[in-house]
């Protein structure tokens, strides 16, 4: 499964104490292998895809809300690799 990083807005980060609930709460979720939370949302890595409804249930627990979301691949291409190099 590819790598991928998840970009996550937030609504109720308005403390150091909601940050880490946050941060525990998205942790915790299976296949989340990081979860880096700040005052202005969170950057996610994971292994293969993460269900918004995951992200956001999981965010309800500690009492927050899930804004928006924005997925990328994670890591650099591969020299060589078909879907990296580009058409001359």
């Amino acid at each position: 499964m590819p790598r991928q990083r998840i970009h996550v807005q937030i609504d109720g980060l308005l403390s150091v104490h909601a940050v880490r609930a946050a941060r525990t709460a998205l942790g915790s979720i299976p296949g989340v292998e990081s979860a880096e939370v700040s005052m202005r949302g969170a950057v996610l890595e994971s292994e293969g895809a993460v269900a918004a409804p995951l992200i956001a249930d999981a965010l309800a627990m500690v009492g927050l809300t899930l804004s928006t979301l924005r997925t990328e691949p994670a890591g650099l291409p591969v020299l060589g690799d078909r879907e990296s190099e580009s058409e001359p």
